[in-house]
């Protein structure tokens, strides 16, 4: 008996240990077969542009795994590309709240913003004088933000990254 003992000790343990570092590392949503067919399913629709399929799909998957970063990521996308800004920026920040070094993840919020400061002051520029001291401030802001957003070599479509 003592003999046994010292083989399954070790065997034990290394069946243990196995068992932990196989289930550290996996996503929340990899135990239950329907959401990562669910998650595949939206990820697919999204890489076809089928948007709106995309959206209710990642959705869904967050209604089960609602600290899922990834579904929150493509989430910020969608809303950009269908100009719903401020359900983007929302996205993102959950996504960064849950991932604070997702670098895309802030680089696209900070593209929205880029988006929704340029709207503003393009709205302020049809109504208001030009010709004012603030009216040129606004003129040469919105110039300078939509240089930025041509810079060559610079991305400027969110969802690429």
């Amino acid at each position: 008996m003592d003999k046994m003992s010292k083989i399954l000790a070790p065997v034990a343990l290394s069946l243990m240990l196995m068992a932990c570092s196989s289930t550290a590392n996996k996503p929340e949503h990899s135990g239950n077969p329907q959401i990562m067919a669910l998650q595949s399913q939206a990820e697919a629709a999204y890489k076809m542009a089928k948007l709106d399929q995309a959206e209710s799909q990642y959705l869904q998957v967050l209604q089960s795994v609602p600290n899922y970063a990834p579904a929150w990521f493509r989430l910020g996308n969608i809303y950009t590309r269908t100009g719903r800004h401020d359900a983007a920026i929302a996205a993102y920040q959950r996504c960064v709240e849950l991932e604070p070094d997702n670098q895309k993840a802030w680089y696209n919020m900070g593209l929205v913003r880029i988006k929704q400061s340029t709207e503003i002051l393009e709205s302020i520029e049809r109504r208001g004088d030009k010709d004012s001291p603030v009216g040129r401030q606004i003129s040469a802001l919105l110039d300078a933000l939509n240089q930025l957003q041509r810079e060559p070599g610079a991305s400027t479509q969110v969802g690429m990254q």
